[in-house]
């Protein structure tokens, strides 16, 4: 019998694994991160050796993972940008091992649960998380729940494609049909090429900075300076494509909020230049007509801790109400 509830909770990404010990009211007691094993094999003994480090203090496992999970199994379809998670059982290869309890959550749902529960989402009838990290992470909230496309279909806060809109409105302009289907054109080529990886931009920043490794902290350093104007490019770049994908967001779903996720997410004037990038988007002549009302953009009240803090809400959610 422990003493004390408390539980280990894991964020599995792209580059690092993160890992805290945390009690039942969210406090981060312990965190350090690893880097991300390259193969199954070392996945699966770091995982196992940070379990051990904690298995006398813990009751339970609480895990943030990229990719396509069953919530209910743990079971992990695809790991997104680890590419040998597939088809496997995490959950339950972790409950044989140790005899504990755990859960399984992909990783922007546990950012939005996080921002929904306890949050800058917390009382909003519907709100999005977007998370910039090695890869590009999104999920739906409705009043301090995860939502589906199915959701807020039968909440009725689905918006029909914004292509067919223009058509609804009776425009005969094939300009504004062109514009409007170069932003969904744009989006999903964003999303594919990934081009809104927070990872990906920090290190071309500072391979153009000529770092001998990618370094956020100078990065940022150099933008704020406002000294280095093929920098500022590259930023105004970068801020511009998560812009579109907050652009296409809001023409399918009636959000109230959107909010940045990602230790990219702590860095106010990251926030301040996607808003800026968001409104002159909205405000292009060609496609201004077509588009519904601005939402409120903000960072994620947990920043980079909101994944590992979801992940708990979503095992505490799974195991006190089973």
């Amino acid at each position: 019998m422990k003493n004390a509830t408390y539980y280990l909770a894991l964020d599995i990404g792209g580059t690092f694994i993160k890992y805290s010990l945390m009690s039942e009211d969210f406090h981060l007691l312990e965190q350090d991160k690893t880097p991300t094993p390259a193969t199954m094999e070392e996945f699966l003994a770091c995982l196992e050796n940070l379990v051990e480090t904690y298995h006398d203090q813990i009751v339970g496992i609480a895990i943030s993972c990229p990719g396509t999970i069953n919530r209910k199994t743990g079971f992990v379809y695809k790991g997104g940008l680890i590419p040998y998670l597939i088809s496997f059982p995490l959950a339950q290869y972790l409950e044989n091992r140790f005899t504990l309890p755990v859960s399984v959550l992909n990783d922007a749902d546990a950012a939005a649960l996080a921002e929904a529960r306890l949050g800058n989402l917390t009382n909003v009838q519907c709100g999005a998380t977007l998370v910039l990290g090695t890869g590009v992470g999104l999920a739906l909230v409705r009043n301090g729940n995860l939502a589906t496309f199915t959701d807020l279909r039968a909440s009725n806060l689905l918006l029909n494609p914004i292509g067919q809109s223009l058509f609804d409105k009776g425009t005969n302009s094939l300009q504004e049909v062109g514009a409007i289907l170069d932003l969904h054109l744009r989006g999903i080529k964003s999303l594919v090429a990934n081009t809104g990886s927070a990872v990906q931009f920090v290190e071309q920043a500072s391979q153009q900075l000529q770092l001998p490794e990618a370094d956020g902290v100078i990065v940022f350093k150099n933008l704020q300076e406002e000294n280095n104007p093929d920098l500022s490019d590259l930023f105004d770049d970068y801020c511009q494509e998560i812009a579109y994908l907050m652009v296409n967001m809001t023409s399918f779903v009636k959000l109230d909020k959107i909010v940045i996720g990602g230790g990219i997410s702590q860095q106010d004037l990251l926030i301040d230049r996607i808003r800026n990038s968001y409104q002159e988007i909205l405000t292009t002549e060609r496609i201004a007509n077509h588009l519904p009302a601005p939402v409120e953009i903000q960072a994620c009240h947990f920043h980079n801790q909101a994944n590992l803090i979801g992940a708990l809400c979503f095992y505490i959610e799974k195991y006190k109400t089973s």
